[in-house]
């Protein structure tokens, strides 16, 4: 723990700290030199008292009356075999560069699959966690809820400022009863969705990609019936994907939770009723065309299979186009045509994608990268003072992202690339958890990728902040009608699927699913919502 200073000094030697980093580059001795002087000045001389009897600190880690601390972080990736020889890289890092900072990290990976289960038995259990990551949708307001995250408020303050320079702007959406809990990774503020398409087949038909600009998906179907007619081999649209899940609700809702929203299509932009989400008419006009498209086999029978790999259609050139979230490129327009990067990889072939809708600022997307501190932190501060390096420091970041240099990336043209001779399933590191931690635009891309991908992903920030939702910042509180949303959730499993697939017809089963909906408590969803929203209104100036 830090010695117990002042406010004004510790400000003090934090500010002579960013001077010696800078120093420590051009000479070890007056580093060595300037230490010395800021922790003189700070920490008047105490610093013996704070280091452990007996312990081997690294150089300027006594000075600074930091004791030794491991930083545990805990987070979801599929084991690795090299972690610990990654954990030791990183930590002899951070003892040659911050050893001010006297931290070592351990990583702490937990299976996708197991994740939920032992991340809550070790909250329950108070086991030594202090770096967690969390979202909304990995139980969020949960742990918040019950006392398992520290409020970060007063430590971003002092120890994130890294965090604060890209960050500061997005705190709202992960605050509850006024404080902050999780601290967003900073990447692309939202996404595009749209539909990707066969190159090679788009090219054979000479087909208009222009009436797309509409940023209709029903504009797909002439090419779809082409395809379906001339080519008896080829899935027309390929599912599980659809436009009822990768498109409705993000082009036409502000959501607040599951059933509850804002209709944003023809209302006025000042218009704050909540509705029901499967009672707008857009939501029918898609249910209806998508059961067309079923029953016209333009969207293959297996859609609803569990595993079912939808790119896999793609890679045996067996599909044709792809409902989904789009790659981010530079100057993305609704029905603007572009070679898609990651697409053409994952299907082994050129694809090409079409952005239907561009994403408005949600409060949701704040909240599905976080990482936050969990109160079983024995400190919080070095936990900060590490979460913050991961905003600033490229070095850092890569060894966490994608291993050792040399052993399990090399750097081909400044884009990462497999040693020669290895697989990502031979190299012993390889994982695609980028998105999860720090500042996203600090990452090297991959051999395959868009060289200018968090170049892009910058510019299309400023295009997704400048129209935001009506309702950033908003958050509702489950607690009230938990139940209700458990029964809604549960009613609407008879129903959606076979909605969203098309093998159900909306005009006969949309009404019997809003009947359920109703039984199950909608009404009072939707009036505690518009409950929540209206104070949240008046309390911000709104209404």
């Amino acid at each position: 723990m830090l010695t117990k200073v002042s406010k004004g000094k510790i400000e003090e030697f934090q500010g002579g700290l960013l001077f010696m980093n800078w120093l420590k580059k051009s000479s070890a001795v007056l580093a060595a030199l300037m230490l010395t002087s800021v922790v003189a000045a700070g920490c008047g001389g105490n610093n013996t008292a704070n280091s452990p009897a007996g312990s081997a600190e690294p150089e300027g880690a006594a000075s600074t009356g930091l004791k030794p601390y491991e930083v545990v972080m805990v987070f979801p990736d599929a084991p690795q075999k090299d972690n610990q020889l990654v954990q030791d890289a990183m930590n002899d890092y951070l003892k040659q560069t911050y050893p001010e900072l006297n931290m070592t990290v351990k990583l702490n990976p937990i299976d996708w699959g197991a994740w939920s289960d032992k991340t809550n038995l070790m909250m329950a259990s108070g086991d030594k966690m202090d770096l967690l990551f969390t979202a909304d949708w990995l139980g969020f307001q949960q742990q918040v809820t019950k006392g398992g995250l520290l409020p970060l408020d007063d430590l971003l303050a002092k120890y994130g400022p890294d965090i604060e320079a890209v960050e500061k702007d997005y705190h709202e959406p992960a605050k509850r009863d006024g404080k902050l809990y999780g601290i967003h990774t900073h990447q692309e503020l939202g996404g595009t969705q749209g539909v990707y398409l066969n190159k090679e087949l788009v090219d054979k038909y000479s087909f208009d990609l222009t009436a797309l600009k509409s940023g209709k998906v029903e504009d797909l179907e002439p090419m779809l019936q082409t395809i379906k007619e001339k080519e008896p081999g080829i899935t027309p649209l390929v599912a599980p994907s659809f436009p009822l899940e990768a498109y409705y609700s993000s082009a036409n809702l502000d959501s607040i939770v599951s059933i509850a929203a804002i209709n944003t299509v023809g209302t006025a932009a000042d218009d704050y009723t909540v509705i029901n989400s499967f009672t707008t008419p857009r939501y029918m006009e898609l249910a209806k065309l998508t059961n067309k498209w079923y029953k016209a086999g333009y969207i293959n029978k297996d859609a609803l299979t569990p595993g079912l790999d939808a790119w896999k259609k793609m890679q045996a050139g067996k599909g044709f186009a792809f409902v989904g979230d789009m790659d981010i490129l530079a100057d993305m327009e609704i029905g603007k045509a572009a070679i898609s990067p990651n697409g053409s990889i994952k299907a082994g072939r050129e694809m090409l994608q079409i952005p239907l809708n561009i994403d408005r600022l949600q409060t949701g997307k704040m909240t599905a990268t976080m990482y936050a501190i969990s109160k079983s932190s024995e400190d919080p501060e070095r936990a900060m003072m590490l979460l913050n390096l991961f905003y600033k420091d490229k070095e850092l970041l890569t060894l966490f992202n994608f291993g050792i240099e040399g052993k399990h990336y090399v750097l081909q043209d400044g884009q990462i690339a497999l040693p020669e001779g290895q697989t990502t399933d031979s190299v012993g590191y390889y994982h695609d958890i980028m998105w999860q931690i720090g500042n996203q635009m600090l990452n090297y891309t991959r051999v395959g990728e868009d060289p200018n991908k968090y170049q892009n992903y910058e510019k299309f920030n400023q295009q997704i902040s400048s129209n935001p939702s009506r309702i950033f910042g908003f958050v509702f509180d489950p607690e009230p009608v938990k139940n209700e949303l458990i029964s809604i959730d549960n009613a609407n499993k008879t129903f959606v699927d076979g909605l969203k697939s098309g093998q159900l017809d909306p005009e006969e089963v949309v009404p019997k699913m809003l009947e359920k909906q109703k039984a199950a408590g909608a009404d009072k969803v939707i009036a505690e919502a518009q409950k929540q929203l209206d104070a949240w209104l008046k309390e911000n100036g709104k209404k």
